[in-house]
């Protein structure tokens, strides 16, 4: 399997975007990563919050769970982004400590908005992105993209952005807006590659 040593951290950097309905997976459900990442955060906004270690030694990790992956997680106010943070390259032993780690820097990291409150939780859902590979696209062939399934990644030189499943609704939005966020000419050429995911929301 390809592998790729950069770590975005920032899946979301750039302008602001609405997020289009993803294509929720149908596998991966058995562990609700979307409602670990929700309890994550009103473990945050505690009178007296657990430390994290604790706090993951709480949550079942069933056998296809315990991989390490890259993971983000994205927070909403209704269907706005309110803030989103992860890295498409393994950083944490299993999917739990990287929901519940990645919803801390989520809440912590995120700095295009403004940091949220505690009375702003029962508004707000989680939704939490696996990544299960990165295919490397060939010139020529993005038309084949399919942006509410799969994420993107563009790379040149030592600019790259990501977007996750649901951030563009067609191939060509998808990759213009991913260049755009990392600062590249739309009419460059640059390394392109297609994140496989799990989304789970």
């Amino acid at each position: 399997m390809y592998r790729l040593a950069l770590v975005v951290a920032l899946a979301c950097l750039g302008a602001p975007v609405a997020f289009a309905e993803p294509q929720v997976s149908k596998n991966l459900k058995t562990v609700p990563l979307n409602k670990i990442a929700m309890l994550t955060m009103q473990n945050h906004f505690a009178a007296s919050p657990k430390n994290l270690s604790s706090l993951v030694k709480e949550f079942d990790v069933p056998p296809q769970y315990r991989k390490s992956k890259g993971l983000f997680v994205t927070i909403f106010e209704g269907e706005k982004t309110r803030a989103c943070w992860g890295s498409v390259n393994p950083r944490y032993s299993d999917l739990v400590s990287a929901a519940v780690y990645t919803t801390v820097d989520a809440l912590g990291k995120e700095y295009r908005y403004p940091p949220i409150k505690a009375k702003e939780i029962a508004n707000l859902k989680a939704q939490v992105t696996v990544i299960e590979a990165l295919v490397p696209v060939s010139k020529g062939s993005t038309e084949t993209l399919h942006p509410l399934t799969d994420g993107l990644m563009v790379r040149s030189g030592g600019k790259g952005a990501v977007l996750l499943p649901g951030e563009a609704s067609s191939p060509q939005y998808q990759v213009m807006q991913c260049k755009l966020k990392a600062g590249i000419n739309p009419k460059e050429a640059c390394q392109i590659y297609v994140l496989k995911a799990h989304v789970i929301r």
